[in-house]
């Protein structure tokens, strides 16, 4: 699936193909949105049907977007691969991902961070490992060839892969929380999604992950402008958006892996020092005077921060409502994701024409992040209500 995202490698060809930058990024624009909204669908079907039925669909529509997607040299209409790239990989990706992470809080309740965290590594890792496989595709061989390429092989790793997938049974859950000395986290009940959506704590998490994931959203999408604009080459920009795409990788694991050891309470701790930091960052970039490395540096602890949210939450939203509705649950909290990637760039690039440059909006979403960082911390002292 994460392949599918690293769709920037497309965007240079498709320009050329329909002469409109505008044109270009709208597959990837409607690809975001209907990967948020069909993940409600996704957490459903995970629910009713299992693991297994929810990964052999979004295999078979991931590989479907893709495969179609290659006719769009002869069928050159960009709504055609709005259709296809946009709308049938963006629902194999919402049909798979909630559900897979979801799986992974169930098999693992003592480490849930950890185990949200990896499986979250494998798409960003996924996402990085196949943009440069991509650009050289597209520059040997074109689009239509490398959209075949990439579906195949798609096909050849996700096919296996959801046929051995398979749920926990309840006994197997029971007993690694048993077996964890206090370390699971596992509320009184589990929580449907019709009574979630009327709960505070569930747009407190909401609002929160809109603020935190927006402010990374824009930064990625603006990243390499704002570098040079700050004096560095091209190159030494690219090299910046790889740092921070490897990073959004990397920090998944290791952040999950602390909240799970600060016990208890530890997701809304560790929730609310990293976005805390992560609002620090944004404001050094605006205010600070850097050479290339210092922005590399900072750039990579943005990354890191924004890739920690993406394991965080899974697991939080465990920890508050439980693990039966997990996947319904979270992929209402995801939507805020699709929310955040939709405006949040768009007004960081209406502030950068408003002002000349990206500092203004640096200390906006900066304090969008602070903001959700007080939200968890005031989550913290709200979970208490739901664990034994």
């Amino acid at each position: 699936m994460g392949a599918s995202y690293a769709y920037s490698a497309y965007k240079s060809s498709l320009m050329k193909l329909w002469g409109s930058s505008l044109w270009a990024a709208l597959p990837f624009s409607v690809f975001v949105a209907v990967f948020a909204l069909s993940s409600i669908l996704g957490g459903g079907q995970y629910v009713r049907r299992g693991i297994r039925y929810t990964s052999l669909l979004s295999v078979a529509l991931v590989f479907a977007g893709l495969a179609l997607s290659s006719l769009v040299e002869l069928i050159s209409n960009p709504l055609y691969l709005v259709f296809t790239y946009g709308v049938l990989t963006g629902m194999g990706n919402g049909f798979g991902y909630i559900p897979v992470v979801t799986m992974a809080r169930r098999w693992f309740p003592d480490r849930a961070g950890f185990a949200t965290g990896v499986v979250i590594f494998g798409y960003g890792g996924s996402a990085a490992a196949f943009a440069p496989l991509k650009t050289m595709l597209v520059s040997a061989h074109g689009l239509a060839t490398t959209f075949l390429v990439i579906g195949a092989v798609s096909l050849a790793l996700g096919l296996p892969a959801a046929l051995l997938t398979r749920d926990p049974s309840p006994e197997v859950t029971d007993f690694f929380s048993k077996r964890s000395k206090g370390r699971a986290v596992v509320p009184k009940e589990d929580i449907p999604p019709s009574r979630v959506l009327r709960l505070l704590d569930f747009w407190l998490l909401w609002v929160s992950f809109v603020l935190v994931s927006g402010a990374g959203l824009m930064l990625i999408g603006h990243l390499a402008p704002f570098a040079m604009l700050r004096g560095l080459g091209a190159l030494e920009a690219a090299a910046a958006v790889s740092i921070f795409s490897v990073m959004n990788a990397l920090g998944r694991p290791p952040a999950g892996w602390i909240s799970d050891r600060l016990g208890r309470f530890g997701r809304p701790i560790t929730m609310t020092a990293l976005f805390a930091v992560q609002s620090a960052l944004f404001a050094s970039m605006a205010f600070a005077g850097y050479s290339a490395w210092e922005l590399y540096m900072l750039v990579a602890l943005a990354g890191f921060v924004y890739g920690s949210a993406l394991a965080l939450y899974p697991a939080a939203v465990g920890d508050f409502f439980g693990l039966k509705y997990l996947s319904t649950n979270y992929s209402l909290v995801f939507t805020g994701w699709g929310l955040a990637g939709l405006v949040f760039p768009s007004l960081g690039g209406y502030i950068r024409d408003l002002t000349g440059g990206y500092e203004q909006a640096l200390l906006v979403f900066g304090g969008a992040s602070f903001v959700g960082s007080l939200m968890c911390l005031y989550l913290k002292t709200r979970l208490k209500r739901y664990l034994p």
